[in-house]
């Protein structure tokens, strides 16, 4: 069996416009859409952020932007009708999950 190289034995031939564009397909190819949450999970959410701000409780926060789920840790805070984690602005309609640790 041939044991191919895939596109390493054609970069010498491509042009770096090329070789960018492939980049950006990798990429693509790693991008998921929000998922979409139920009626009970963002009661389940809204309940969860009451009581962390209340009792400023330490959390992971499961938070979806730019086409990824990232994870925060940190405490939550409330300042006018803003969500701040420590000092990052965060939109409640991205936040997928909150564990309190």
């Amino acid at each position: 069996m041939i044991k191919d190289r895939g596109n390493i034995k054609w970069t010498s031939l491509m042009l770096t416009e090329h070789r960018e564009k492939l980049r950006e397909l990798y990429e693509r190819d790693k991008d998921i859409e929000k998922p979409v949450l139920d009626e009970q999970q963002l009661e389940k959410l809204d309940s969860l952020i009451r009581e962390v701000v209340q009792f400023q409780a330490e959390v992971k926060i499961f938070y979806y932007e730019n086409h990824r789920i990232r994870q925060y840790e940190g405490r939550i805070s409330l300042k006018g009708n803003f969500l701040y984690l420590d000092n990052k602005r965060l939109v409640a309609d991205n936040i997928i999950d909150i564990i309190i640790l």
